[in-house]
C-alpha cells in the first residue's frame, strides 16, 4: 500500500472556509448574486495520487477527498464540535460512541449505516490493510462495534483525543472498503459532490449530486442556489500561475504562497488562512547511527542558527514552532519546543563533538576511529523554500567539520520514501513537517513501530517520553494538554526532533463564499457556493 507523510492536513479546503462571510472586497472576492449551475475551479499545487484516504495521508489529498466524502462531525468557529454524519456522541480517554444519521446516502445508491461507519473504523484497524492512520486515528487494540443506529470504539490504551481524531476522519461507503481499487481514482462517498473524471496530474472533476439533502446545519444541499454544478481541481504546482489566473478569475479558489501570494493580497484579500509546521528536523537513532548519540544531535543543533533558518524556509512570513499540533481546531496551545530545545551556541557544538569522538583532521572535516562524521540529509522539494533552507543547513554543518550529501526529491518521492522499510538506515536526517489538529496522532512518528508496521521512521526509543504520552492518557480533551506539553518537552530536550519553522498558509477566493462555520478541518469546502 502507498502511504504519504502528512505534510499539511489543514490543506486549501480548510483555509477557504475559515471565513464565513466570504473574501472580504475587491477582485470578486464574493459578493453578488449565487450563480446557478456554475464551475468552480480550484488550483492545487501537485497531484494527491491514490484518492483512497485510509492508505494515503498525503497533504495534497485534502484538497480533493472533502468533495465526496463526510466525517461523523466537524469543528465551528468556536472550535465546538458540531453534527455531521453523527448525531450525538458520548467520549470518554478510552471509548467513543457515535450515534449515525439514518438518512444519508452513498453516491453508489446505499445508505450509509452504522455498520459501514463501524467497518471503515474496522478497516483503519486491522493491520493487514496497510492503513496510514493505524494507531494514528484507530488505534490498532481498538474494538469497534456497532448497533443499528450506534458505532463505539473502545481502545485498550487510552486516548485523549478520540472524538477529534475519529470523529473528524472521512466516512467510505461499504463497496470502497470492499474494493479500495475502485475508489483509487473515483469516489464513493455520502459527500455533496462525486467525481466523474480523473487525470492524474492535470485535474479532477466533480459532479453535484442534485438529491443530496442532509448536510449540516445551514450547510448547502443540491438545490442550494449557489453551488456549483461542476467542481474542476487542477494541478497547477507553479504558484506564479497560480495567482495569475486566480487574479483573471481562471480560478476560483487557489493557495498562494510567498511573493505571489503578497502580489494576489495587494487586490484580494485572503479567504482564509491556516497555520502549519513546515520544517523540522529528525534524527535518526538506528545503532550505528552518529546521530544515535544525544551529544551529536545536540550538537548538530547547536551549530543551526534556528531563527535564520525559519525566515528562509518562510520567506520571512513565519515564526519559530512551538510545538506538534498547530493546526485548527487546535485543542492545545503551548510553546514546549523553545524553552527546550538547544540554543545556537557554535563554540559549543564543536566542543560536544570532540567530546564524542568526533575530531577535526588536518583537512579540518571530523572523523570517529578513522570513520568520517557524513550526514546522509534527506529531504524534499514541497515548499520553494525547501532547498535553499536546506543547503543552509548543510553549509552550517559543514562549517564544523561534517560532510553532508544532500538527498533532495520531490514531495511524492520523499514521503514513499520515508515509509519503506529500511529508510532510516539511509537516512541520517530527515525533513518532516507532519500536522495534525490533536498532539495524540502526530505522537506515532516519534515512537513505537518503524515503516512498513508504523510511522516512527527516525528509530526513536524515548523511554521517558513513551512513559509521559502514556500519561497523557489519564486525561480526555483539553484537560490532556499540560500532560502532553510534558511530554513534547522531554523530546525536545533529547533533541529527538527539531520543528523549527510555522507558517501560515493562505487561500484566495475569487466568486466565492462560504455559507456554512466550519473551523480549520479539511472537510467543509462543500460549504462554498458560486457568485457574481
Amino acid at each position: 500500500m502507498n502511504k504519504h507523510l502528512i505534510v499539511a492536513v489543514a490543506a486549501i479546503g480548510a483555509l477557504a472556509l475559515t471565513s464565513c462571510s466570504g473574501g472580504g472586497s475587491g477582485a470578486g472576492n464574493g459578493d453578488g448574486e449565487p450563480v446557478i449551475d456554475g464551475t468552480m475551479r480550484y488550483g492545487l499545487q501537485e497531484d494527491p495520487g491514490n484518492l483512497f484516504r485510509l492508505t494515503n495521508a498525503n497533504a495534497s489529498l485534502s484538497n480533493v477527498y472533502p468533495w465526496a466524502y463526510e466525517s461523523p462531525i466537524y469543528y465551528n468557529s468556536k472550535g465546538e464540535a458540531s453534527a455531521w454524519l453523527a448525531t450525538d456522541w458520548e467520549e470518554t480517554p478510552s471509548s467513543l460512541k457515535l450515534t449515525i444519521r439514518d438518512d444519508a446516502v452513498c453516491s453508489d445508491g446505499t445508505k450509509l449505516t452504522a455498520e459501514t461507519v463501524a467497518n471503515n473504523y474496522r478497516w483503519i484497524a486491522d493491520p493487514a490493510n496497510g492503513s496510514a492512520f493505524i494507531d494514528m486515528v484507530i488505534p490498532s487494540d481498538a474494538v469497534v462495534e456497532n448497533d443499528e443506529n450506534t458505532v463505539t470504539v473502545t481502545t485498550g490504551t487510552a486516548n485523549s483525543f478520540l472524538l477529534t481524531a475519529i470523529g473528524t476522519f472521512p466516512i467510505y461507503c461499504q463497496a470502497a472498503l470492499d474494493d479500495p481499487s475502485t475508489v483509487a481514482s473515483a469516489t464513493n462517498g455520502t459527500g455533496l459532490y462525486q467525481l466523474t473524471e480523473a487525470v492524474p496530474g492535470d485535474h479532477y472533476t466533480l459532479e453535484r449530486r442534485d438529491d443530496y439533502t442532509w448536510a449540516p446545519e445551514n450547510g448547502p444541499i443540491g438545490s442550494t442556489p449557489g453551488v456549483p454544478k461542476e467542481v474542476v481541481i487542477s494541478v497547477i504546482e507553479n504558484a506564479s500561475t497560480r495567482a495569475n489566473l486566480l487574479l483573471s478569475g481562471d480560478l476560483n479558489i487557489a493557495s498562494v504562497p510567498g511573493p505571489d501570494g503578497e502580489r494576489v493580497a495587494e487586490t484580494m484579500m485572503s479567504f482564509g488562512a491556516s497555520q502549519i509546521n513546515s520544517a523540522g528536523l529528525l534524527y535518526t537513532q538506528f545503532d550505528g547511527k552518529p546521530t544515535a548519540d544525544i551529544k551529536v544531535r545536540t550538537a548538530l543543533t547547536q551549530a543551526l542558527d534556528l531563527d535564520s533558518l525559519m525566515q528562509v524556509a518562510t520567506s520571512g512570513k513565519g515564526e519559530r514552532a512551538q510545538r506538534l499540533a498547530v493546526v485548527q481546531p487546535q485543542v492545545c496551545i503551548y510553546d514546549a519546543a523553545t524553552p527546550n530545545l538547544p540554543k545556537t551556541d557554535v563554540a559549543a557544538a564543536e566542543a560536544l563533538l570532540d567530546e564524542a569522538g568526533w575530531k577535526k583532521g588536518s583537512d579540518g572535516m571530523r572523523a570517529k576511529d578513522g570513520k568520517p562524521l557524513v550526514l546522509n540529509f534527506g529531504w524534499s522539494t514541497r515548499w520553494a523554500e525547501n532547498a535553499a533552507t536546506a543547503e543552509q543547513i548543510g553549509d552550517q554543518w559543514t562549517k564544523i567539520g561534517i560532510k553532508v550529501n544532500h538527498v533532495g526529491s520531490d514531495a511524492g518521492a520523499f514521503n514513499e520514501k520515508l515509509f519503506t522499510e529500511g529508510s532510516g538506515e539511509e537516512f541520517d536526517v530527515m525533513w518532516i513537517a507532519p500536522n495534525y489538529p490533536v498532539p495524540t496522532v502526530l505522537g506515532y512518528y516519534f515512537m513505537g513501530a518503524t515503516p512498513p508496521q508504523g510511522n516512527n521512521f527516525a528509530g526513536i526509543n524515548n523511554e521517558k517520553f513513551n512513559e509521559l504520552v502514556a500519561a497523557t492518557s489519564e486525561y480526555a480533551g483539553a484537560e490532556a494538554c499540560d500532560a502532553w506539553e510534558k511530554a513534547e518537552a522531554e523530546m525536545y530536550s533529547s533533541v529527538d526532533y527539531v520543528p523549527f519553522a510555522m507558517r501560515t498558509e493562505s487561500a484566495y477566493g475569487n466568486g466565492v463564499k462560504g455559507v456554512i462555520d466550519p473551523y480549520g478541518q479539511d472537510t467543509m469546502v462543500t460549504g462554498l457556493i458560486l457568485v457574481d
